[in-house]
């Protein structure tokens, strides 16, 4: 019977796996939370005791050798199970985890996280709700600090092994003060006297809105920008300019809808897809629940606070039931 070398263990390659994910042991310190030379030893020890490289370390960024490869197919397998496993041992009843991480925006963490707990809340003994800027959760998620994301962001795309469950899209739309009679179209530019204000590039709907903007060879003064919605908003209702936003934003702080003159996009219109990302196999038919629900909940008690003030921006939503 053949046995297992030292320093085979699942630690050891969790972290290899990381470092191969991520092309390198400065990139994979960095989502383990670790030191750079905590990951080498860890891979050298790995190395030592199953007797072969796992790395070509000659070439610049690192490459898997022909074991390497081998090693990371089977062991991708091996840790999915052992998770499942670790599930499964730690489920209280029938369809109970032991305890639930899921991340989302600011904008959904404010209207659907509490509603979504009180439907669910049986389905784990204790959740934890993350809510920020979406391109942070990636790190978490790869870490596996992170059971599932709500992400309208494509920065998982080039994970392997996660399933995307469709949630809804929602439309981008123009804000403008209140007493506000001036033009209100995206693609005319610049407005006289009342200055553009952005959302921060280091969110994805900033670096979204700025993409959109570039299509539409539209150009505006650099003036303000704010990485959190509410903020965005209420700069907005105060006079000091108008913007473009989405529904789900303005619902952070619901309060300043009167404040505010919500416009279509009439020319370069744009929207965004939210998903919800887990990991493949990892929790069942979990996941699929939460989308459902978290769908109905937005649809049914979220947007329709919207609908008296602005009505015509209902049928801009699209829903996963509406082939989105």
């Amino acid at each position: 019977m053949q046995k297992i070398p030292n320093h085979f263990d699942l630690r050891s390659l969790e972290v290899f796996v990381v470092t191969a994910e991520q092309g390198g042991m400065t990139q994979s310190a960095k989502v383990l939370r670790m030191t750079q030379s905590a990951v080498s030893q860890i891979i050298a020890g790995l190395e030592e005791g199953i007797g072969v490289k796992l790395f070509d370390r000659s070439v610049r960024p690192i490459v898997l050798t022909t074991s390497g490869r081998i090693l990371l197919e089977r062991v991708r397998q091996i840790l999915k199970d052992t998770k499942e496993a670790l599930r499964e041992t730690q489920t209280q009843e029938r369809r109970r985890l032991a305890s639930l991480t899921v991340a989302m925006t600011d904008s959904l963490a404010a209207s659907l996280g509490p509603l979504l707990y009180c439907r669910l809340k049986d389905i784990s003994g204790y959740w934890r709700f993350w809510s920020g800027l979406s391109p942070f959760h990636r790190a978490d998620f790869l870490a596996h600090n992170i059971d599932m994301v709500f992400t309208s962001s494509n920065v998982m795309e080039d994970v392997a092994g996660v399933v995307r469950h469709r949630v809804f899209q929602e439309p981008y739309v123009l804000i403008f003060p209140k007493d506000y009679k001036g033009d209100k179209e995206l693609h005319t530019g610049v407005k006289e006297d009342l200055p553009f204000l952005r959302f921060s590039i280091r969110s994805a709907m900033g670096l979204r809105i700025e993409r959109q903007l570039n299509r539409l060879r539209v150009k505006f003064p650099d003036v303000a920008e704010f990485d959190r919605a509410p903020a965005h908003s209420m700069a907005v209702a105060k006079g000091m300019g108008w913007g473009v936003t989405t529904p789900m934003c303005l619902l952070e702080k619901p309060q300043l809808l009167e404040q505010l003159q919500i416009q279509p996009i009439t020319r370069g219109a744009f929207s965004r897809q939210f998903d919800l990302l887990a990991r493949e196999g990892a929790l069942g038919e979990i996941p699929e629940d939460i989308a459902s629900v978290a769908r109905n909940i937005l649809r049914e008690e979220c947007v329709p606070v919207l609908y008296e003030q602005v009505p015509w921006i209902e049928d801009k939503f699209k829903w996963d039931d509406d082939e989105v």
